[in-house]
Order: C-alpha cells, then sequence, then structure tokens
C-alpha cells in the first residue's frame, strides 16, 4: 500500500522539480539542491493553506531565503574579491586560503570534496559546480549535527555532516515517508536547529597569521558573533540569534505541501536571515542577472527593506542631554545604546559605524560639525591616518567618534589584510548588555584600545555590562543666549572606504568586477538612529526624531498592471506622486504612518502610455524620489 502511495507522489515530486526554474537540483552523496527542497517547501496556491500567513503571504523557506545573504553566499562578489587578493598576496597558500573562504560560502561542495578524501576545495571548481554556488543551502544547516556545536571544534566550519543523511528541524511525530521516497533523506527532531551554537559554526572564525617571512605566526579572531553573544545577557533570556534573524510566523503553519493536509505546527520561523549588509544586497539587486541570483526584484526588494528596517529600528538608538558649563561652552552628552545580542557592528572588520553631530544656529548656520559624510569622496570628513583613536569627549571637528575592529600585523601596522592579521589595534564596537571583561571567551572578543580605559564605555552609573557608550561633545565659540538646534546621527557601512580602496590596489578578474559593482553602488551608510535638539539657555527641551531619509523599493519594476511602493522609515504619514516624463501628475496615493514596519502602497496602473514615468514619497520632511517603467 505504501509503494502504491509514494508512486504518484514521486511523479509529482518530478514534475514539480522540472518546474522549480533555476534553483540546482544536482544531488550528490551528502547533499541536494535547494531545487529539490523546493517542490514540497514552497507556498500552496490557494493562498490559504501551506506556509502562508494570515494575510495570504508566501512565507515558505524557498521563498523567503533564495533573495538572502545566505543564499548568494558563494556568488558574493565581494567575498570573491577578497579572496583573490589574499591569494595575490599569499600565491604559495591558494590552497589553504580557498579551501577556508569555500568551507562556509560553498559549504555543499567543499564538505562533500572533503569527505569523499580531497585535501581541500578549489574556488575555480566551486564556481562551476551548481552545488557550490547554491550558497548555504537547505541540506546544509539542517543537517549539522548537534555533537560539537558551541564548542571550538565547530567553529570556523568545523560543523558535522555525514552520510547519514538525516533532515533536521524542530518539530516531533514528522511524516518522513515522502521525503525519504523524493531526495532520500529522513525527518529527524533536532532540537539544536534552534540554537545559537548552530550558527557559531561559520560565524566564529579564527584565521591564520602570516609573518613577514611567509610562515605562520599564530591566529587572530577575525570574527566572533557568537562569543559576543556568549558574553551577554542574552543567552540567559533565552534570545537566540534565530530570535531576531528568523523570526517566528505568528500562527501555526503547515511546513510542506506535500503530502496535504498536514497539520499546522508552531513555531514555524521566518527564513528571512536578515542582517546588515544592504551593500551587497543593493550589489546583488542591481547585477542580479550577471552574478547568476535566482531571486527575483520583489524579493531582493523585500530583503532589502527588510536589511534597512533591522539597522533602523533593531540595532541601536541615541539619546541626549545638554548644558552650559559657562556662557560660551555647550555640552552635549550622547549616549548609544546597543540593542542587538553581539557587538554593534559585528562581523567582518570592514564594518564601522560612527557619529554625526551637526550644531546650526538660529538661521540654519553650521557651528560645528564632526562625522560629516562626503558624498563626493565618498568618505568621513577629517579622518585620522591611518586611523581615528576613540574619544570619551570630542572637542574638535576633526575629532569623529568611529565604532570598528581594526586589524595590525605583526609589525602593529595596520593591515587590511586577513592573513596579515596578528591582533587588533583598536575595538571600540559597542559590546551587547551584559558583556563583562573576564566573561565568557573574552580573551577573543575584548575591548582593546581606549575604549578599555573608558569609564563611560560599556559603563553606566560605574556598573559594567551596560551596553552603551556615552560621549560627552564639548563645543566652545558658542553664546548661551542665543538658541541652536543639535542634529544627531548614528551611521553605518557594512564597507568601510578603507576597506574598499585597499581592496581596489589588486588586480584580478574578480577584484575589477566588485570595482565595477561597487562603484556604481556607491555604498552610502544607512541612518541606524537620528534625533534632533533645540538648544536654549535655560532647559534641556525633549529630543525628537529626525526623519530619516525615506528608503523605497518598488515591486515588480517594470510594472504591467499593480506595483508596490514598499516605503520603510515613515515617521508621519505617506503620500506617493506619479508623474509623467512632462511633470504632469497622473496619480496620488496614500499610506499609512509606520516607523517600525515597511508600508505597501499599490497602486493599480490605469490606462497609461508605456514608458518610463517619475515618483516621488514623501513623509513630513523626508523624500525619496526615484522612475518605474510601464511596460504593457
Amino acid at each position: 500500500m505504501k509503494a502504491i502511495l509514494l508512486i504518484p507522489l514521486a511523479i509529482v515530486i518530478g514534475l514539480s522539480l522540472t518546474l522549480s526554474g533555476d534553483l540546482p537540483t544536482q544531488t550528490s552523496t551528502l547533499f541536494a539542491g535547494s531545487g529539490r527542497c523546493e517542490s514540497c517547501h514552497s507556498a500552496s496556491s490557494d493562498l490559504t493553506g501551506a506556509m502562508r500567513d494570515t494575510e495570504g503571504s508566501d512565507i515558505s523557506p524557498i521563498s523567503l531565503w533564495r533573495s538572502t545573504v545566505m543564499a548568494n553566499a558563494a556568488k558574493d562578489p565581494i567575498w570573491q574579491a577578497k579572496v583573490e587578493a589574499e591569494v595575490s598576496v599569499f600565491p604559495t597558500l591558494q590552497s589553504i586560503i580557498e579551501d577556508k573562504c569555500t568551507t562556509c560560502h560553498m559549504p555543499m561542495a567543499r564538505t562533500e570534496a572533503i569527505f569523499s578524501g580531497a585535501q581541500s576545495y578549489a574556488m575555480a571548481d566551486g564556481l562551476t559546480d551548481p552545488l557550490a554556488m547554491d550558497g548555504v543551502s537547505c541540506t546544509v544547516c539542517h543537517q549539522i549535527q548537534s555533537g560539537n556545536l558551541g564548542l571550538p571544534a565547530s567553529f570556523s566550519g568545523g560543523f558535522a555532516i555525514d552520510d547519514r543523511r538525516e533532515i533536521y528541524g524542530p518539530y516531533d511525530d514528522v511524516q518522513s515517508a515522502v521525503m525519504e521516497a523524493s531526495v532520500n533523506y529522513s525527518a529527524v527532531q533536532g532540537l539544536h536547529l534552534t540554537q545559537s551554537a548552530l550558527c557559531a559554526s561559520c560565524h566564529t572564525l579564527f584565521t591564520p597569521t602570516i609573518d613577514n617571512s611567509g610562515q605562520p605566526a599564530g591566529e587572530i579572531a577575525e570574527q566572533t558573533t557568537y562569543l559576543e553573544w556568549r558574553n551577554s545577557s542574552y543567552p540567559d533570556n533565552n534570545v537566540q540569534c534565530q530570535t531576531c534573524h528568523m523570526p517566528e510566523v505568528e500562527v501555526p503553519t503547515a511546513i510542506s505541501t506535500v503530502p496535504g493536509m498536514l497539520p499546522a505546527r508552531s513555531p514555524f520561523s521566518r527564513h528571512y536571515f536578515v542582517g546588515g549588509n544592504r551593500t551587497l544586497l543593493e550589489i546583488l539587486k542591481e547585477n542580479g542577472d550577471e552574478i547568476g541570483v535566482t531571486a527575483d526584484t520583489v524579493l531582493v526588494d523585500s530583503t532589502l527593506a527588510r536589511t534597512v528596517s533591522q539597522l533602523r529600528n533593531r540595532t541601536a538608538e541615541l539619546k541626549a542631554t545638554y548644558s552650559w558649563p559657562n556662557p560660551d561652552t555647550l555640552e552635549v552628552t550622547l549616549d548609544v545604546t546597543n540593542k542587538t545580542g553581539h557587538k554593534f557592528p559585528t562581523g567582518f572588520p570592514s564594518r564601522r559605524a560612527w557619529l554625526d553631530v551637526l550644531l546650526t544656529d538660529g538661521s540654519g548656520t553650521p557651528v560645528f560639525q564632526s562625522g560629516r559624510w562626503n558624498q563626493q569622496t565618498a568618505e568621513i570628513e577629517h579622518l585620522d591616518d591611518p586611523f581615528e583613536p576613540h574619544y570619551d569627549v570630542v572637542s574638535a571637528e576633526e575629532q569623529i567618534v568611529v565604532y570598528q575592529s581594526l586589524m595590525g600585523d605583526v609589525d602593529g601596522q595596520l593591515t587590511w589584510t586577513l592573513l596579515r592579521g596578528a591582533d587588533y589595534l583598536k575595538d571600540n564596537r559597542i559590546p551587547p548588555a551584559g558583556f563583562v571583561v573576564g566573561g565568557a571567551f573574552y580573551d577573543s572578543t575584548s575591548i582593546v584600545g581606549e575604549a578599555a580605559a573608558d569609564p563611560n564605555f560599556n559603563h553606566a552609573a560605574g556598573i559594567e555590562g551596560s551596553g552603551s557608550d556615552r560621549v560627552v561633545f564639548r563645543i566652545g565659540g558658542v553664546n548661551q543666549m542665543s538658541t541652536y538646534s543639535l542634529s544627531a546621527r548614528l551611521l553605518y557601512q557594512s564597507l568601510s572606504r578603507s576597506f574598499v580602496d585597499d581592496l581596489y590596489q589588486y588586480s584580478g578578474p574578480q577584484v575589477d568586477r566588485f570595482k565595477s559593482y561597487f562603484d556604481e553602488t556607491g555604498g552610502a551608510p544607512v541612518t541606524v538612529d537620528s534625533l534632533m535638539v533645540a538648544i536654549t539657555s535655560t532647559s534641556v527641551d525633549p529630543t525628537k526624531r529626525l526623519h530619516p531619509r525615506l528608503e523605497v523599493g518598488i515591486y515588480p519594476n517594470p510594472v504591467s498592471d499593480r506595483v508596490t511602493f514598499a516605503v520603510s522609515g515613515a515617521d508621519e504619514p505617506v503620500e506617493v506622486v506619479v508623474f509623467n516624463l512632462l511633470g504632469r501628475e497622473v496619480a496620488r496615493l496614500v499610506g499609512t504612518r509606520d516607523p517600525d514596519k515597511t508600508v505597501n502602497i499599490e497602486w493599480d496602473v490605469p490606462s497609461l502610455p508605456d514608458g518610463v514615468y517619475l515618483f516621488l514619497a514623501s513623509s513630513g520632511t523626508s523624500t525619496h524620489s526615484g522612475k518605474i517603467v510601464l511596460l504593457r
């Protein structure tokens, strides 16, 4: 009876695979491409069944994952360029470098090769292997075994996968027959899929240090997201990586369309894998066809919108007070509080955040500005060479508060080459709440530089572990009897200009390709938080939030009949006005106010000629303009 039922199911699955489009369906001893999973784990077509939320939206793992950084880990042009640059510095270490880097960026192909007896895996092999280019795919994470998770042996891509062909998930009482028949995997409960230690396998990375003679000289903690989380208050509160980066669906849902009528399961996590790498997502969006991105523009736009929302609403917060210590000196105290479970910014050492503080007089004339972003040079003005130190007190425009980690080589010189990194010259990234000196893994996650002696860094009222930094801006040459306006912004970049410029000095097809992409995208910073303070002579006025520049995703674009404007950062009601190229208004649309969520405004396009149309989205004083293409 069982065999009779499985034959038609296998036929249905095979037909679905044929229709799976550009997701790979290849298999190997250990792995299956994401196209094999798509057959059963795509949203139901009736808008009310499996893997759809209460509004009927597609929340299937395949749809949400394919536009993420994880899905495109192998295709990532930044990563490919950085590997090429490292190899050009150490050509004799090419096999070691590429094997290390492909462990987590091309995990299926590399793991398969090592399992089959290979000593290492080459980048060139991965670039032509569909399973390698499937990135961090379904049958990677869901096959990782629990044995060594959270232990040093699992770090730096030390996850354990063998040929037992078990797919782990959080549920008991699973129906595994269809999976066994179609892809030869057995579904098994594995609660470790919901724990941060799973993510630690690749997001805790130690890389070797190479000295001036080309010999190994120890190692450096290249990224330590999990270790930072361990030394925080988040584990005790059971806030895992998945809690923030894979938020749960509000209601139970069936996790597969085959076999039909499966019971609804809870919890069910959205496979958003939302992070902060907006620059990469913009590159993927603008160059998706050339790079080989399998997600359409709608999905990439959605992931971009979620990324910006994550940065703006769940990353860090600013607060400000001020006082007049004397009639010609203003002191503004800024508190920057980390809202994440790891350091901010976290991960790869190319990332940075900084404070842009501007004081203007009653006529709007700038009086003082520290941290100004120069759009023409694509850099922060007045940065020190080789880098900006940490500041507790800022008293000059040339002093910039920059939160970052910077590596030094064996001679103590700043380096952007990972294999040259011997130690950190600076690490004043803001720790998570509960982070203390002497806590778990502190040797690998220590505060380095002036911040370590700053009594207001990760301390509040003398107590360690605040997860915040307090900076005093002491501005002289002002008049207490005058009125001023102060704005403060916390800005973030996933790729600093110094990192990019260092990468540009190398020559090779991957570096050249990345340069063309980045020069087009620009890598402008994201406003994480902002506020405005009215400065008077006597009292502290309540701060009010600035309206950061709106972010607007448009999908589909080109449009045939209906288009959605996905607006984030809207502190006031949203209005979208559409014009033709003659400047005549053709539509005026309104949306609600919601600074914490993306506001979706739909436009049913009337009978208009094909061509380019312009739009202006506004919310209070914030605006965003762009174009849409009508093509019926």
